[in-house]
């Protein structure tokens, strides 16, 4: 646990108060008030949460960096909880792309809880979004504040992406909230007995939308007009180590995925995630069979 360096630079929003937002005054149970540092979603924008498993695998970590950067991208704004796992990954989603995103804590604002995600913590503030809480600055992790910080979570969204979870988990906490409250739940369907997708497929199997790419979502919200999918300007310059590595070895032409691992050098789970990434992101495009190649 790691108190922030400053720890008064915050300020009060109250039920009431102008800037008090407008999708919390709906929900139920909506807190008094908010201690906010930064900044608090724009009401004008369409807010997603993206939530799931702490103890998430490298395809959930992946996919929800990933939907993260996509929604971020076509003026989305993501909000999480700054939990490890899915919830991290959809933060430094949004920061990787220089965009707002938004961190509802379980504990004071001056606290950055987990404490080795202080890098996000402040990056969070410096590409103009907030961190906020309905507790007292100074107030703990306490493990019964967390449940009630996932209502505000799913409050403040219009749509509630669940990427990975067990039977029982916060993320599905998340998601009762959100039914309660009226939000359209996305689930990323996972492999059967998979642990990490019995709490996303019974989601489905309970009349959630299934989330088989992230254009679902954009064109729930009304962001994909006539059919047609809002342009993103690729930057190449935004991929990490691995996405630039493996881009660099496609070509117009297909590459089996065994070629693909035999010229990146990288184990063929990581080949396979990093894909998926380069797809969503529309770098990268599968024909059949294994066999991709590059989106110019």
């Amino acid at each position: 646990m790691i108190k922030t360096k400053k720890f008064t630079d915050y300020r009060v929003v109250k039920k009431g108060d102008s800037d008090y937002p407008k999708k919390l005054q709906m929900i139920k149970d909506a807190p008094e008030k908010l201690y906010v540092r930064g900044k608090l979603p724009d009401p004008n924008k369409k807010t997603v949460s993206i939530v799931g498993a702490r103890n998430c695998t490298d395809y959930g970590s992946t996919l929800a960096k990933s939907i993260a950067r996509i929604l971020s991208l076509n003026d989305v704004q993501v909000i999480s909880g700054l939990a490890m796992g899915i919830d991290t990954q959809g933060h430094i989603g949004a920061i990787e792309v220089e965009k707002p995103t938004f961190a509802v804590m379980g504990c004071g604002v001056d606290i950055c809880f987990p404490s080795h995600n202080s890098n996000v913590y402040e990056r969070i503030l410096d590409y103009g979004g907030g961190i906020m809480a309905e507790v007292e600055v100074g107030t703990p992790p306490l493990p019964y504040n967390f449940p009630l910080r996932n209502r505000i979570i799913s409050g403040l969204s219009d749509v509630v992406i669940v990427v990975e979870a067990r039977d029982k988990s916060g993320s599905l906490i998340t998601s009762d909230f959100a039914l309660e409250q009226g939000k359209t739940i996305f689930a990323c369907p996972g492999r059967v007995g998979d642990s990490l997708s019995r709490g996303t497929n019974n989601l489905i199997k309970q009349g959630a939308y299934i989330l088989t790419s992230v254009d679902d979502v954009l064109e729930h919200l009304g962001l994909i007009v006539d059919g047609l999918i809002p342009k993103v300007e690729k930057d190449v310059s935004k991929l990490d180590y691995f996405e630039k590595t493996i881009f660099d070895t496609l070509s117009n032409e297909t590459l089996h995925i065994d070629q693909i691992v035999e010229k990146a050098k990288f184990p063929v789970s990581k080949c396979l995630n990093t894909l998926m990434s380069l797809e969503l992101n529309g770098f990268v495009e599968t024909t059949t069979n294994n066999y991709y190649r590059r989106v110019e």
